[in-house]
């Protein structure tokens, strides 16, 4: 009776069915999710089977139970007032009140469960969804809009959710125009024609405006998708914007945007108008119908009064079904787009794994990439000068394993080694990379607490950075850390780099934003800090050049020439002119 329980979110796994998580057997053999929208929906709801049973049973029972208490008004008018039999009377009144309260208590009961069953489909797929995003990494934004993975954080998530939600009550109110057509039938077969035709004439006409409906969902979801890829744009370039005048280009662009989001949004509205309609009209045009058919039975002894009352109340009973029906078919039509664009997300391809994973090599092995001829050996502290710094980036993301190559960590390729493991043995850091919103001490610690954050803000010299902020490592900053300037912004990732103590850390230009004494101050403690283990960086600045115990200079992609600093000045005209100019 677990499925009668709030499921335990979130889940050890989403890929495992109830009653098998923390099973590792069943993880192994638990298999990927289908890769086309209905059959995700399908998917997401028969995770839990006893779950499912039991919500479509319940809502099955209470829908169908509706039209129930006509029966009983019918014999209290039959059996009880038409025949002054005052104990029949109470008999069927008691039995309406009675069935009102299991109906009732089956509604509650039934929405109860299909609350666990949108939890668990909306952490489910949640968790789904993340789990790719963080396989894709970098390579998310390569592959992916900002806007489309936004969209399905913010909108499609939920989405699908609430059309999981919506199965239940679909199956709850088909049973409830089951019912209704047979308790009529039985009253009179006039009748029970009447509104079977009457829901078959609905159906046809609610096919096309439901096919419509799919096709115009699916044109706003991506009109959304452009316009939150252009409002992530403009918030995060807002200042450059302003500094070169192309805000008001922008801001008429987004407006363009917009508009055209309205447009779809006004074509969304149109079937979604006739399917209310037909909710709002049918079960009264129904209604209408049934009552002058049984009014002109009575009128000719056919039906009784009792009878009579009972068809009203059995029409009466569809306008609830009705009603859900038409709205839970829109939000499953809502679930099926939004599941589409999940799809595309988790069909996003990925970059293969190794068939056989290999142990890392021992501690203080070096990195080294063959197709540029870099080497970083351990307990070295290399500087990488380049004209293009963009092709030493490259090789940095070889040897983090970040693109494909034949780097090599030690004696083993980097493309054998456990992902987990590389990530925290070697450490590319980007100069631009993400600072999340949060706490500054939780963006620089980032994975190992605040146990070395204090020295890593002081190697990274941004102890002033810390200081003139209002609460200090406990203040709130957002995404990016947009209120600080580019060299205080550029510390504090040095920071977050120097406080993950990577066995290699792979910096790419760390000081191109800040004043030459901060970077003078940065060089001399970066290198005390990180003195016995592997430091790479890219950078042309001749404080780096002059401290670095060794100097790779690329060109087109290769090491051309390798030494000390003072070699490659007497050495090397290409360098000597790349580093003068970097003085000048």
């Amino acid at each position: 009776m677990r499925f009668l329980r709030a499921p335990v979110l979130p889940l050890d796994d989403p890929l495992l069915p109830e009653g098998t998580r923390g099973d590792p057997s069943s993880s192994a053999s638990a298999k990927q999710p289908p890769t086309t929208p209905w059959l995700l929906l399908a998917w997401l709801a028969t995770r839990r089977k006893g779950l499912t049973a039991a919500a479509l049973v319940t809502s099955g029972v209470a829908l169908g139970a509706l039209p129930v208490l006509p029966f009983f008004l019918t014999g209290a008018v039959d059996n009880g007032l038409r025949e002054r039999d005052w104990s029949a009377l109470a008999f069927w009144s008691l039995g309406m009140v009675l069935a009102g309260f299991f109906t009732a208590g089956m509604i509650v009961w039934s929405h109860r469960l299909t609350v666990f069953w949108r939890a668990d489909a909306s952490y489910r797929v949640l968790q789904l969804a993340t789990r790719k995003v963080n396989r894709l990494g970098d390579d998310l934004r390569k592959k992916l809009t900002t806007g489309e993975v936004v969209s399905v954080g913010a909108t499609d998530i939920n989405r699908i959710s609430w059309a999981v939600d919506s199965l239940a009550p679909t199956a709850g109110c088909l049973v409830g125009l089951i019912a209704v057509g047979v308790l009529l039938f039985n009253t009179s077969v006039a009748l029970g024609l009447t509104i079977f035709i009457g829901v078959f004439v609905v159906g046809l006409v609610t096919g096309p405006l439901l096919t419509r409906l799919q096709d115009r969902q699916e044109q706003y979801r991506e009109r959304v998708g452009d316009i939150t890829e252009r409002a992530s744009d403009i918030v995060s370039g807002l200042r450059v914007l302003r500094g070169i005048g192309g805000e008001a280009r922008f801001n008429a662009s987004y407006r363009r945007d917009s508009d055209a989001l309205r447009s779809a949004g006004y074509k969304v509205a149109g079937p979604t108008a006739w399917l209310n309609s037909l909710g709002e009209g049918t079960p009264a045009i129904l209604l209408g119908v049934v009552i002058w058919i049984a009014a002109r039975q009575v009128a000719a002894g056919d039906l009784t009064p009792g009878q009579m009352v009972a068809a009203f109340g059995y029409t009466g009973a569809l306008l609830l079904p009705v009603h859900w029906l038409i709205g839970c078919t829109y939000r499953i039509i809502e679930g099926r787009v939004a599941a589409g664009k999940v799809c595309e997300l988790l069909n996003t391809p990925e970059r293969e794994t190794a068939a056989e994973v290999l142990p890392g090599p021992r501690d203080g092995a070096e990195l080294h990439d063959p197709e540029s001829g870099l080497t970083v050996a351990g307990g070295e502290l290399l500087a990488v000068a380049s004209a293009d710094s963009e092709q030493v980036a490259a090789v940095f993301d070889r040897l983090g394993g970040f693109t494909e190559s034949e780097a090599r960590f030690g004696a083993v390729p980097v493309s054998r080694l456990d992902r987990d493991e590389l990530r925290r043995r070697v450490l590319v850091a980007d100069h631009d990379a993400y600072l999340f919103a949060g706490t500054v001490a939780a963006a620089v610690a980032a994975r190992d607490g605040r146990d070395r954050v204090d020295a890593a803000v002081e190697a990274a010299s941004a102890h002033d950075v810390i200081e003139a902020l209002p609460d200090g490592l406990d203040t709130e900053v957002d995404n990016q850390a947009r209120t600080l300037s580019g060299g205080q912004r550029q510390r504090l990732r040095l920071a977050r780099a120097i406080a993950a103590d990577p066995e290699a850390l792979l910096l790419h230009e760390p000081t191109s934003a800040v004043d030459s004494h901060t970077e003078a101050r940065i060089v001399e403690r970066l290198a005390e800090t990180r003195g016995g283990r592997a430091t790479a960086v890219a950078t042309t600045s001749p404080l780096w050049l002059g401290r670095a115990d060794k100097v790779a200079f690329v060109q087109g992609g290769k090491v051309i020439a390798h030494g000390t600093h003072r070699e490659l000045i007497a050495e090397h005209a290409d360098y000597r002119a790349l580093v003068t100019r970097g003085e000048s």
